[in-house]
């Protein structure tokens, strides 16, 4: 079924309601009595159906209510219809629903001159010219489909103007994987439980699915849906659902987000562009309410050099997305609105971030990623791609491919810049350098450079090789003319010599991996070696001795039994100066012995 969206617009008392009803047979006001009914009602929205078409309607009452659900259905508009009595013509509230919708790139047109039936055919087409005439001076970027004159007492035009918005074409966005709703309203009818209602911005809910309520960072499940009044195993992009969710009502408020896991952090900081209304612009740190989608938060605007770009510090996170359209009201009016460029905190400086967002706005994103790759001398993630950019993994990969000068890890989805390859080299250079015995893989270099990934190094460390500094030989890097067979043969005895010398408190194997330059795996497996050759015993997790200084701890230990009558934590810290780890490691190994039993936290000596 093809699914449009409609919003309505135009001057209070133009007709908007009485037309839609006319066309639908719902009236808004029936709202208290239907929410009683359950679930089955989409509130704020009415529909009408034919021949494998639904057209779903924005119709609030009231000016400023009108203006904030605006926001919330033009993420999904297919079109707007513009409401214009014919016995008024263009209104104040009419100028401003047009620039609203102009904001929110809502790029179709209806107009319905409402009323048609109360003038004389000469000042209806007066009408329809001045409509024009205003359209394409004021708003030359909204397609006008129609002009049709409508009245609710003429039931052929209500025919036309349905024949008009059934014969639209869906608007053509491209689907996203992740599931994205915004809750416009939340309500708890008796005996159903918590329902929501909203539009599905992308991907699909199924019941039984699991969603992520962002801002509390809970997940719901879904026990029920409903697509206009009828039962669904399943929602879809473009259409008015309501969902009935196992979380208490209370603890959900238009707005709110639900989504995927994983592809949306909310930030109380972001950048956007800025088209101011009026001739009075909002002044550099404003008191603003923002709205995007169906979210309101307070906050101030910050403009940068060039005002059409400012940061909006916002009163709480929001979960917005890249190209999301928004509104800006102050003092009850709407001043200014438009896209958001950075949904996300960007640690850049604001002389440098302009270019930044002018590139965005221009969807220029190889050069987007040029910039953000010269403020992020140590890469960027590519993993927020739908939140930061509105692309996909694949696009966004496609894009940073032909970034010159710069290294992409596509398994980690880090683009990262000349310089960092330069700065990893100079630390793998050093480690070399200094220990021209180290045996290193690239994932044991990246513990030590904790900002670069193992294929970032391992491409680093490829170079070296071509240079011929280093060489690669089972799996490790060594310095060029070193013998493999000889650094990997000797280990295990340079592991053994250490250990003897640290004696009864050796350090952890990791550590001492890391004071010898050496890869983990290739230590385990030395250390394997050791204790298979019973040269070494392990006393816990992470804790080897050699089977000598065990040998002479165990016989200190029972010293203490005799001098004491028994040993625990305390006496044998006391007597050694061991931290507790060491001391409980050897009690516990100390427990298998067959001479010794344990009272407590006491190990006495047996007497036969």
């Amino acid at each position: 079924m093809k699914e449009l969206i409609v919003g309505t617009a135009g001057h209070v008392d133009h007709g908007k309601t009485a037309l839609i009803e006319a066309m639908t047979g719902y009236n808004g006001d029936e709202l208290a009595e239907e929410r009683e009914r359950g679930i089955t009602i989409d509130l704020s929205f009415s529909n009408m159906r034919r021949e494998g078409v639904n057209v779903a309607f924005i119709d609030v009452p009231g000016h400023e209510s009108l203006i904030k659900n605006m926001v919330s259905g033009a993420f999904g508009f297919d079109a707007a219809l513009l409401v214009v009595a014919a016995d008024e013509g263009i209104m104040p509230q009419t100028r401003e629903h047009l620039a609203v919708l102009d904001l929110l790139r809502v790029g179709r047109l209806v107009v319905g001159l409402s009323k048609s039936d109360r003038v004389s055919p000469d000042l209806l087409r007066e009408r329809e010219a001045e409509v024009r005439e205003y359209l394409a001076k004021a708003h030359p970027d909204l397609e006008i489909i129609a002009v049709l004159p409508t009245s609710i007492h003429d039931q052929e035009s209500i025919e036309r103007l349905k024949e008009l918005l059934f014969a639209l074409p869906a608007r053509q966005a491209p689907d996203a994987p992740f599931f994205r709703y915004y809750i416009d309203r939340v309500f708890s009818p008796r005996g159903v439980g918590t329902v929501v209602t909203g539009t599905v911005l992308s991907g699909r809910v199924a019941v039984g699915s699991k969603v992520l309520v962002a801002e509390l960072n809970k997940a719901a499940t879904v026990r029920r849906i409903q697509v206009h009044g009828e039962d669904r195993e399943e929602a879809h992009t473009h259409q008015r659902a309501a969902l009935q969710l196992d979380i208490p009502h209370t603890r959900l408020r238009k707005g709110y987000l639900l989504a995927s896991r994983g592809y949306f952090r909310g930030f109380d900081r972001i950048d956007v562009s800025v088209r101011q209304l009026g001739d009075d612009p909002l002044p550099h740190g404003s008191e603003i309410l923002f709205i995007s989608g169906a979210k309101r938060v307070g906050g101030k605007i910050l403009y940068y050099a060039d005002e059409r770009y400012a940061a909006l510090h916002l009163n709480e996170k929001v979960f917005t997305r890249f190209g999301d359209p928004y509104l800006l009201l102050a003092s009850g009016r709407v001043a200014a609105g438009g896209e958001v460029l950075i949904p996300i905190s960007e640690p850049i400086r604001k002389n440098r971030k302009l270019p930044l967002l002018k590139a965005l706005e221009a969807r220029d994103f190889p050069t987007a990623f040029s910039l953000l790759l010269a403020n992020h001398r140590r890469g960027f993630g590519l993993i927020s791609s739908a939140q930061r950019f509105a692309l996909n993994h694949e696009e966004a990969l496609e894009i940073a491919r032909g970034i010159e000068g710069a290294f992409l890890d596509e398994a980690d989805l880090v683009l990262y810049p000349a310089e960092a390859l330069g700065e990893v080299e100079n630390a793998v250079r050093r480690i070399y350098e200094t220990n021209p015995r180290a045996l290193l893989a690239p994932a044991s270099v990246t513990l030590r450079i904790k900002w670069a990934s193992a294929a970032l190094v391992e491409q680093v460390m490829k170079r070296l090789v071509a240079e011929g500094f280093l060489k690669e030989a089972q799996g490790v890097y060594l310095r060029s003319g070193l013998d493999p067979a000889e650094l990997l043969d000797t280990l295990p005895e340079r592991i053994y010599r250490i250990l003897e010398e640290e004696g009864m408190t050796p350090e952890a194997p990791y550590d001492l991996y890391d004071r010898l330059d050496l890869d983990r795996k290739k230590g385990d497996a030395a250390l394997k070696s050791l204790t298979k050759a019973k040269k070494v015993v392990r006393l816990a997790h992470n804790l080897f001795v050699t089977s000598e200084s065990l040998r002479q701890t165990l016989a200190l230990m029972r010293e203490i039994m005799v001098k004491h009558g028994f040993i625990d934590i305390r006496t044998f810290k006391a007597e050694t100066g061991m931290s507790r780890k060491y001391c409980i490691a050897y009690l516990e190994y100390l427990d298998k012995s067959g001479d010794v039993v344990r009272e407590g936290e006491k190990r006495l000596l047996k007497f036969e």
